[in-house]
Formats: structure tokens, C-alpha cells, sequence
């Protein structure tokens, strides 16, 4: 102790320097000099200075000690009585009058506290308890068994006694926690062992003992002073989920008192200890609709929500019609602290659109922002841009499932961009998935929607829109390549970065109620792709062409095993759409007759040009059928002439009595296969209409089976015969021509005989002769070289002689 203070009755105040426990002399001062008695005094240490508060019955001042020219400096103009000024633990003077109690710090008046009653003596215990002593009141009492049993009096009489009453006042939480009286007057408090002693003017002494923290927030409970008790458990450091409890009794309190928007503001403090589902429970009344909102979106704010809680809070925006709150939940975010899919859902059922369009496009989900442009909006203008805005990975995937959908409504700009995928010119991606970027995940769902099915309110469709098209769905029901089911982003040639394009045939079936479109598409791929030259109905596109096919030593192409199955399978469609053509015009009304024969006409060339690609090896007898199917004549004929079934082109256009086709038939194809020949003989004369066009050529058949000798007569003759049209005058000259033909050589054979008999006689006179007599040889020539003979040499019988060299 380094400076002690005294301040005396006839106003001075004396200030003593120096260690009394050490030091001999000590110096003394006088610090004031006043009119009124010194009622109180406290020291307040500060890092560099020590302060003196200095009380009177009319002023409050303060004194720097440390000062170099100390001064009195005067704070308030009101004093207090003796023993009702005291410092507190935060070194602040405590002043009590008969209205209030106050604070005082060296810059002046600080906090107050109303307690209207006479005070006679001030104690400060512990770190907040302020123990009031009011001036003892003498009365006439009755006391009964009911009061305080410490006071000791008998049980039931009646004096002139003085009464003091105790009042203890918690400064911290502002109430009294404590009021008692004492009989026969106080002679004086004091604190210690955490404990009050109250020492009675009877020679009794009094303890009061401090009840421990669940005993007192029991009794505040039992008042409803659920404030104090929150701050009870704030000073003795509750934790989180021990001070939610204290919060969500308040709010229970104030609920069933009709105070819902107090109780919602003591559920919202309980927010990550409180179970959310009690809170909701008690708020799905209509008429709460707007608490229950305001505890949905802090739930919100501070990520402790579900998809559960999602669809509420939205489903009571949508109800209280609350458009600026929706927008700001779902715009004014940065984060994503709800379940995005729900959220979309809840706004597109609610009708809230554009909220849900504004939210697919922020996060990237594609899929939800094309099906509500397409199904909820009908917006197919914004579709095709934005589809080709996020590159080919991204558009294969949607157009697979939309391109039908397109096709309705906006063809043209469709079947354009599907040729643009699927040829390889669609340009890549450039814009950054934020989402992904940024890490952000959408809060999963929870299990418990059953608990949905009680609200209010209409929750989310819980049925997943599947894709339209799988990539096993394909024409034909082949396989594709895993190779053509992925977009797999390469470098061509020249090092531009581009990407494999997907197989045409993923988006045929999208073309179903369009086969003039689908022939606009196929046309373009096959052309593009593999250089083919189609007779295309599109106009020039736009975009570069995708590099051609290797090609061997001859400059021959390449195909590998996929793109020969491609091709294979685009050919075949393209052949069946253009002999579907020649139907859809008739179906159309709107196309004069002049206009359907030239499409059909045109349709045809187109055909019979694909049937003629041999670079195509396609199975001819799926195009036979197609041909058959749609009557196409020249395709059948030409598939017929390719397979080398010519029978089967005459018996074609035999079948259609078709005179002159026949006619046309077997002079280019007879010299190819005789076998003709009789089958149109019984043709021309099958009818004497045939007959009687065909004559000229039947007699030209004939003649020309005559010059090659094609046939025997009998054949011939048997085929004319089948039938009784044809009369024998037509055959006089063939029959009579045969007739002496057949003499000339039964007149040749005989002579011919009669030579084979005269030499057969000759030769037999030879053997004869060989048999019976010598031969003699004088051959003089060599039969072998022609040289002279020389010896030895070697004689036959049969006249040659050589010799040996």
C-alpha cells in the first residue's frame, strides 16, 4: 500500500504517500478542503495514473494523484450519505440515493440503476452483487408462524420494534436477488468465504449463502424470467446447447402466451442446437406463415437447411405472394446455401419461372434450364443459342434429349445445329462451369419428405424426368461404338482443337414426325463426312470441313469398320426417305400435281444415284426390299441388273405387261443368257394384245434363235404353243427354213457316210496288206528334219523314217 486517503466529517481530505508497513515517516497532504463531510472515498488505478474519487453529502470529484499539478475536478453536483458510496470490482465509484443507484469512472456519470428506496449503507460482494441497507423502520407488527423463521421471536405477538431491511441487487442482470428484513436494527455487513455476513444489533449473526446456478435458473423458470436467465447462463459461460435450452423455453413461454413473433425471435437464437422440425411444427398455421419464414431463412442463411426446409420457405414465399423476398433469397446470394433442384422445382410448380430459369443458368444445370425454356415457357428461340453456347459434350447430351421437342417447333435452326455436331464444326466450349470452380455443393435432401405430406403447402414432384432418348435406342438395334457414344476432344492436322463427333444416328428417331428434315440432316453428314455427293437440298455451311479419309497408294479412301457401319446405316435411311418422299407429297394437299411429280421425279434421281454409290456396301437385298415396298421400278431393275437377275427383270416387267420394257429387256440382256429366250417367246404370246404389239420382235426373236441356234425348233414351237394365240402361220417361214435345212444336211450326212465307208475300205486293205507282205522303205529324206537320212535310222510302218543324230 503506497497511498492511503482519510477524509474527514469537516470536509478535508488528507492524502498519506509512503509504505506504512515499512517506512517510518510517511508524507501527508491536503488534498480538499470542503464545507460538506467526506461521505466516501475510492482509489481507481489506471496504467498511468492512480485516481481518487472523493464523496460528499452534495459532490462527487475525482482526484489525480499522479498528476504533476493535481486537481480536484468536480463529476456530479449530487453527493450521498455516509456509507452509501462504495467501489465495485471494475473500479467504479457506486453511488446510492434514495431514487437510483449510480456508476461513476473519472470522466463522469456513467450507468444507473432505478431502486426506489431510502439507503443507509452500500456492500459490494463479489463481482456483481450490490448488498443495500435501507434506514430502520420502527413499527407495530403482528408476526405470525409465517415469517421468517431466523429472526427467532416467538411465534405469535405484537411490539414496537425496528425492522432493516436487506436488499441484494444484481447489478449485472439488473434485478434484486435478494430482499429480507431484519428485526432489532443491523450493526454491520461484511463479505467473506463467498458468503454475507449480517451482524444484528441482537449479538446474532446471519449467513447468507449464494444458491448454486440450476437452483437459481430454476426459480427464474418458476418467475418466467427467462432474460435473467439467459444472462445467468451467459456470465457462468453455458455452453451453446445448455443456453438454446434456456432460448427454446422462452420461446415455448411466449408462444402460448400469443406472442408468436417474440417466441419466433427466441427459436431463431436456437438455431444448429434446436431440432428445426420443432419449430415448424408449431408454425404451419396460415396465419404464421410469415414466422415460419423468417425461421426458414435464417435457417437458411447460416446452411443448416435441407431440401426439406427449401421447399417450405419457397412454397411460403409463393404463398404470401412475397416476390421481393424471392428474389432476394434466390438472386442476392453468392453462395449456395440451399438445395438448388429443389428450388427449381418448388418455383416452376408454383409458376415462379423465370426465379427457376435465373437459378438453372447461374449453377450450370442445363438440363433444368432447357426443360423449363421448353415445357413451362415454350421459350424455343432461347434454347438453340444456349445449347450451342456450352459446346459439343454438353449438346450431344441435351439435344439427345430435346431435339424432338426442336424439331417441332423450330426445324430449320435444329437440323442445323444437329449437322453441325454431328459433323464436327460445332465450335468448343469457351464459358467456365462457377459452380464447379468454386467447390460449392447444394445441401443434400434429406430422407424424412414424408413428413412433407402434412403440410400445408404443395411440396416437389419427387418423379425424375427421364431422358428421351438412351444411347441404346438406335435404328436397327445395333450397338454403337463406345467411341461414338462419347465426345472426345482431339487435335486435327493443322493443331486446331477440335472433337470426335457423335454418331448420326443417336438423333434419327428425334425426326420421326420430320423426314424432310431428316433428309436435310443425313444429306449433310453424308456429304461432309465422307465426301459423297448427294444431292443435297441444303444451302453451304458456313464452317470448315472436317479432314478427309486416308487414302492408299491409287488415292482410293479408307473406311474404317465404324464409319462403313455409318455410312451404311445413313444410306439406307436416305433411300427409304427418298422413296417416302413420293407419299408425304401426296399426303400434303398444298402441292399441285405438276409440283408432286417433279419432287417425286427428282426423289427418284436422288435414289437411284445412292443405289449406284459403290463406294457403299450396302446389303442389296434390304434395298431390293425398299425398292419392292415403294414400287420404285428403276431401283429394282437397276438391283436386278446388278445381281446379274436378269429372269427376274423380265418376269418384272412381264408381271407389270409392261410390252416394251420386255422388249427393251431381252435384247440387252439375251445375249447374256439364253434362258431368256423361251420365257418371252410364251410372253408375246400369253394375249393377242401382246401378241399383236410384240409380233415384229417375236419374229425377231425367233430369227435370231435361228441365226445362233439357240434353240431346237421343238423348244421353240412348245413356247409359242403354251398358248392359243399364237398361229402356225407365224412359224411357216422358221418351220419351212428348219424343214430344208434339216434336208441339206440329212443329204450332207449321207454323203459324208459314203466318204467315212470308201475310206474305212482302204484302210482296212492297208492293215491287210501290213499283216501278209514286206514293206519296203526308200525314203531318202529324214521325216523329222527334213535333212538326208543318214544311218542308222529308223523305219515305221506307216512310211516315216528318221534317223538318229
Amino acid at each position: 500500500m503506497s497511498q492511503l486517503a482519510i477524509g474527514l466529517a469537516n470536509g478535508v481530505v488528507i492524502l498519506i504517500r509512503g509504505d506504512l508497513s515499512k517506512d517510518k515517516t510517511t508524507k501527508q497532504k491536503v488534498i480538499y478542503e470542503g464545507e460538506e463531510p467526506i461521505t466516501g472515498l475510492g482509489f481507481r488505478e489506471q496504467t498511468k495514473s492512480t485516481i481518487l474519487f472523493i464523496v460528499t453529502t452534495s459532490n462527487i470529484m475525482s482526484y489525480n494523484t499522479t498528476s504533476v499539478k493535481p486537481t480536484v475536478t468536480t463529476l456530479d453536483e449530487q453527493g450521498c450519505g455516509l456509507g452509501c458510496a462504495v467501489m465495485n470490482d471494475q473500479q467504479e465509484m457506486v453511488v446510492g440515493r434514495d431514487e437510483a443507484i449510480y456508476l461513476y469512472d473519472p470522466t463522469g456519470r456513467g450507468p444507473c440503476f432505478a431502486y426506489d428506496s431510502p439507503k443507509s449503507s452500500l456492500t459490494w460482494f463479489k463481482s456483481n452483487y450490490l448488498v443495500i441497507v435501507s434506514p430502520p423502520v420502527t413499527t407495530s407488527a403482528h408476526f405470525a408462524s409465517g415469517n421468517r423463521s431466523s429472526i427467532g421471536f416467538n411465534s405469535k405477538r405484537t411490539s414496537t420494534n425496528e425492522l432493516t431491511k436487506i436488499a441484494i441487487f444484481d447489478t449485472a442482470n439488473k434485478f434484486v436477488a435478494y430482499v429480507g428484513t431484519f428485526v432489532g436494527g443491523i450493526r454491520g455487513i461484511f463479505c467473506e468465504w463467498n458468503s454475507i455476513w449480517v451482524v444484528g444489533m441482537d449479538g446474532k449473526l446471519y449467513h447468507l449463502d449464494e444458491k448454486d446456478t440450476p437452483t437459481k435458473l430454476e426459480i427464474l423458470f418458476k418467475l418466467n424470467l427467462y432474460v435473467l436467465a439467459i444472462n445467468l447462463a451467459h456470465m457462468q459461460k453455458y455452453d451453446d446447447s445448455s443456453v438454446a435450452e434456456i432460448f427454446k423455453k422462452y420461446g415455448d413461454y411466449l408462444y402460448n402466451k400469443g406472442d408468436y413473433d417474440g417466441s419466433m425471435e427466441q427459436y431463431i437464437r436456437t438455431l444448429g442446437q434446436l431440432e428445426p422440425s420443432y419449430v415448424i411444427r408449431k408454425f404451419l398455421d396460415a396465419q404464421r406463415i410469415y414466422n415460419l419464414t423468417n425461421y426458414l431463412q435464417e435457417l437458411h442463411s447460416k446452411g443448416l437447411a435441407n431440401a426439406d426446409h427449401t421447399t417450405l420457405l419457397l412454397n411460403c414465399y409463393t404463398k404470401l405472394k412475397d416476390v421481393s423476398r424471392l428474389d432476394q433469397f434466390i438472386k442476392t446470394d453468392t453462395d449456395l446455401n440451399f438445395d438448388l433442384e429443389t428450388a427449381i422445382s418448388v418455383c416452376r410448380q408454383a409458376g415462379y419461372f423465370e426465379h427457376a430459369v435465373y437459378l438453372a443458368e447461374k449453377f450450370q444445370e442445363h438440363d433444368l434450364y432447357l426443360d423449363i425454356m421448353m415445357e413451362d415457357m415454350k421459350s424455343y428461340e432461347q434454347a438453340i443459342p444456349y445449347i450451342r453456347k456450352f459446346g459439343p459434350h454438353e449438346a450431344d447430351k441435351n439435344l439427345q434429349k430435346y431435339s424432338k421437342t426442336l424439331l417441332t417447333h423450330l426445324p430449320e435452326e435444329t437440323t442445323q445445329l444437329l449437322i453441325e455436331l454431328c459433323t464436327g464444326t460445332l465450335p468448343l466450349a469457351t464459358t467456365n462451369n462457377p459452380s464447379t470452380a468454386s467447390g460449392t455443393k447444394s445441401p443434400a435432401p434429406s430422407d424424412n419428405t414424408r413428413a412433407l405430406s402434412n403440410l400445408p403447402f404443395g411440396g416437389p414432384s419427387a418423379v425424375d424426368t427421364a431422358s428421351i432418348f438412351s444411347d441404346h435406342s438406335i435404328p436397327n438395334g445395333n450397338p454403337l461404338p463406345s467411341t461414338l457414344n462419347k465426345i472426345i476432344q482431339i487435335k486435327n492436322a493443322s493443331g486446331k482443337l477440335t472433337y470426335s463427333p457423335p454418331s448420326p444416328r443417336k438423333f434419327m428417331s428425334a425426326f420421326v414426325d420430320r423426314p424432310d428434315y431428316l433428309t436435310i440432316f443425313l444429306e449433310a453428314v453424308f456429304e461432309k463426312l465422307w465426301d459423297a455427293h448427294t444431292t443435297s437440298t441444303l444451302s453451304s455451311v458456313s464452317s470448315p470441313a472436317l479432314d478427309s479419309p486416308a487414302k492408299g497408294e491409287q488415292g482410293e479412301k479408307h473406311w474404317t469398320a465404324q464409319e462403313q457401319e455409318e455410312r451404311k446405316t445413313i444410306w439406307n435411311t436416305l433411300l427409304e426417305l427418298y422413296l417416302m418422299d413420293d407419299d408425304n407429297s401426296r399426303k400434303d394437299e398444298s402441292i399441285s400435281a405438276r409440283d408432286r411429280q417433279r419432287r417425286k421425279r427428282e426423289s427418284h434421281q436422288k435414289a437411284l444415284a445412292l443405289l449406284q454409290d459403290d463406294s457403299v456396301q450396302y446389303d442389296t437385298n434390304q434395298a431390293l426390299v425398299l425398292c419392292q415396298l415403294k414400287q420404285f421400278d428403276e431401283g429394282i431393275v437397276y438391283l436386278y441388273e446388278k445381281t446379274g437377275m436378269y429372269t427376274d427383270i423380265l418376269r418384272y416387267w412381264m408381271e407389270k405387261n409392261n410390252t416394251d420394257r420386255v422388249i427393251e429387256g431381252v435384247r440387252k440382256y439375251g445375249p447374256k443368257d439364253s434362258s431368256l429366250y423361251p420365257m418371252v417367246l410364251t410372253y408375246f404370246s400369253s394375249t393377242p394384245e401382246v401378241l399383236a404389239r410384240s409380233t415384229p420382235e417375236l419374229l425377231s426373236v425367233v430369227k435370231h434363235i435361228d441365226e445362233q441356234d439357240l434353240l431346237p425348233p421343238i423348244q421353240v414351237v412348245q413356247a409359242l404353243s403354251r398358248s392359243n394365240v399364237a398361229t402356225i402361220g407365224l412359224l411357216k417361214d422358221y418351220i419351212g427354213k428348219k424343214i430344208e435345212h434339216e434336208h441339206q444336211e440329212l443329204k450332207q450326212n449321207e454323203e459324208l457316210i459314203e466318204s467315212y465307208r470308201e475310206e474305212t475300205s482302204k484302210r482296212r486293205k492297208e492293215i491287210e496288206e501290213l499283216h501278209t507282205s514286206a514293206r519296203i522303205f526308200q525314203v531318202q529324206k529324214c521325216s523329222g528334219c527334213g535333212g538326208n537320212l543318214d544311218l542308222p535310222a529308223i523305219h515305221f510302218l506307216c512310211r516315216h523314217s528318221y534317223h538318229q543324230r
